[in-house]
């Protein structure tokens, strides 16, 4: 009986246990599940939208870039990209092709990319939960083969995005720029900005400077996927944020005289010509030799391409007409008379010492480009004939610090301010500058007689001298070159004021500096610009060159009585300004102000060298 009472009570005990595990098993199920979908409701809830609900990216388009007369010069094309999306968090797909390569391999040989470069983007978009673009602009063949096989990669999709396009190609691209790529240090730095890894940012030219007003702003949807991240539906609860486009740019380019640039420097291998309009400063033409197409880069560039545009010695990607700094010969000459008038140092009427080929001063013999020399000459006949011998003797009068003084009113040896980004200054030596460099009182009076005809420490860029012709043909009113005309649809556009503040003169003198340049091209150095029953005033120049042949240079603006256009080329290791630059200039001219009997061949006009090795030429 006590034994059927122990066993009683003992079972007793181990169902009360066994009842109080169970209760207490209910109870924290119970506690769990009120956790779930009481306490943390809102927590999970937002989770489970999280990899249910994916916001997608709509690409803004980047405003079109049209010439002043409308003629587009840039704009977009639909580009078919591959992208992958990174996965929801729980789905088992994404961790298999985190730890699998061969996921990664495959796809690589799928989108035809390289493997380490799929690796990486794979990698960053599951940590990141970005988008990333696998490969731009695909060819139809991978887009088939992408598509059909989307059920065996997950993630990996087709996208429709706005490529950037050139119409024209190589034409105006050190104008224009070109876009490319945001990459990862740039986002960082504009963040704030709302860029977004896949987004197109300026890198060169207007494509760079007007960049905020270029760019549009991205839209967004949010879209339902299911667990292996496809797209199930767009989200009802709320419009989709569509994209904004960016502004359209009008530039100041005048497409034909762009074109008429382009071809007579077509065979040119270095150099860089600049039209501008004197009446108000905008660029009428650019162009840089050698040149790049800007749509190379909106399709993606290999690094070796890269590395043969953006390295040597031909750097196409320079922009010579504001990037490359040069001798400016004996356009400088035209300065040089404009100093001397002023400053009554001498006169329209002056005569110095004639010129027999040369001139001594200081134990040394300066030569003329001239060998046989060109007698005695008044001041416009010696600009006229570029006599070296009568510049060398009104540097002399003149003195260093009124040199300088009229070059830098002229806009030389400091940026003109153009809307352009990376502009180079050149360099106009002052006095502080020689006593720097050779000590103070180091230099000697020689030194003046090679920069009154351009040579010595002169730099100069293709624009400044082209800002220089376009101020003498306004009698000096200061002129702010630039690109861009009108930003459509933002008011808050505007042309900045020029930097420089003219160049002070009285009319008389304006009249003698444009007379001799009158002068040059009718019956001096520079008739290879000539135009029928029009009036051009113009200058040639020769430019010494210490890592080979000789720079072409010429400047000058037409009409004279009324000036429409001004133009500077310098033709790298060419020869004489007057026989390879004058011509191109001249081409132009007749293709715009005598058309019916124009021709933009350019034929190199013979012109007496110097071959004793001495100096210069023009």
């Amino acid at each position: 009986m006590q034994n059927y009472t122990q066993e009683r009570q003992s079972k007793e005990t181990r169902y009360f246990v066994l009842v109080s595990l169970a209760v207490a098993g209910f109870a924290l199920i119970t506690v769990g599940l009120l956790n779930l979908q009481i306490v943390d409701h809102s927590n999970f809830l937002k989770l489970a939208q999280e990899n249910r609900i994916r916001l997608e990216v709509m690409r803004a388009p980047r405003g079109a870039i049209y010439d002043r007369n409308g003629e587009l010069l840039a704009d977009n094309y639909p580009s078919f990209n591959i992208v992958f999306r990174p996965l929801p968090a729980e789905s088992t797909q994404r961790a298999k092709l985190v730890v699998d390569p061969r996921w990664v391999r495959e796809v690589s040989r799928l989108v035809e990319e390289d493997s380490t470069r799929i690796t990486d983007l794979v990698l960053k978009a599951n940590r990141s939960g970005q988008t990333a673009t696998l490969r731009q602009n695909a060819p139809f063949p991978v887009l088939a083969s992408v598509e059909e096989s989307r059920s065996e990669y997950p993630g990996l999709e087709v996208v429709i995005q706005p490529l950037r396009r050139y119409p024209n190609g190589t034409l105006a691209a050190h104008l224009l720029g070109y876009a490319g790529e945001i990459n990862e240090k740039e986002l960082v730095e504009r963040a704030e900005q709302g860029y977004q890894a896949g987004d197109l940012i300026g890198r060169t030219g207007v494509e760079r400077t007007y960049e905020e007003f270029l760019r549009g702003r991205d839209g967004a949807e949010f879209v339902v996927v299911n667990a292996m991240g496809r797209r199930v539906s767009t989200l009802s609860e709320g419009p989709p944020q569509r994209p904004d486009p960016g502004h359209d740019v009008v530039m100041t380019v005048d497409l034909q005289v762009q074109k008429a640039m382009e071809e007579v420097m077509a065979k040119v291998g270095r150099g860089a010509g600049v039209a501008i309009d004197p009446r108000d400063g905008g660029i009428l033409a650019m162009v840089s030799r050698p040149a790049f197409d800007p749509n190379e880069f909106s399709r993606g560039l290999s690094f070796a391409r890269w590395s043969e545009l953006s390295s040597g010695g031909a750097n196409p990607l320079l922009n010579r007409a504001i990037q490359g700094a040069y001798p400016p010969g004996s356009t400088y000459k035209v300065v040089i008379m404009l100093a001397a008038l002023r400053s009554g140092v001498v006169s329209v009427a002056s005569r110095f010492a004639s010129c027999f080929g040369s001139f001594r001063f200081g134990g040394r013999s300066f030569g003329c480009w001239k060998r046989e020399g060109h007698g005695s000459l008044d001041f416009p006949g010696a600009l006229q004939h570029s006599c070296d011998v009568y510049f060398y003797q009104v540097g002399i009068k003149l003195g260093l610090q009124r040199m300088e003084a009229a070059a830098l009113a002229f806009g030389m040896g400091d940026k003109t301010g153009i809307d352009l980004p990376q502009e180079r200054r050149g360099l106009i030596p002052s006095q502080a500058w020689y006593d720097k460099r050779w000590g103070v009182n180091g230099w000697r009076k020689g030194t003046l007689l090679n920069l009154a005809i351009g040579q010595g420490e002169l730099l100069v860029t293709p624009l400044q001298l082209a800002l220089m012709a376009a101020e003498v043909a306004t009698e000096g009113r200061p002129i702010r070159p630039h690109v861009v005309k009108e930003v459509r649809g933002a008011p808050e556009f505007h042309v900045s004021k020029p930097v420089q503040t003219g160049v002070a003169a009285d009319p008389a003198v304006w009249a003698a500096v444009q007379h001799g340049m009158e002068l040059v091209v009718e019956s001096g150095t520079g008739t290879a610009a000539r135009v029928q029953d029009v009036r051009v005033g113009g200058k040639t120049g020769t430019a010494q060159n210490p890592h080979g042949n000789d720079h072409a240079l010429f400047v000058c603006y037409a009409p004279v009585d009324k000036p429409r256009i001004a133009m500077a080329f310098v033709i790298e290791n060419s020869g004489h300004g007057g026989s390879i630059a004058a011509p191109m200039a001249g081409a132009i001219l007749r293709k715009l102000f005598a058309p019916d009997t124009s021709s933009t061949e350019v034929a190199p006009v013979p012109l007496p060298i110097d071959t004793s090795g001495v100096v210069r030429g023009d």
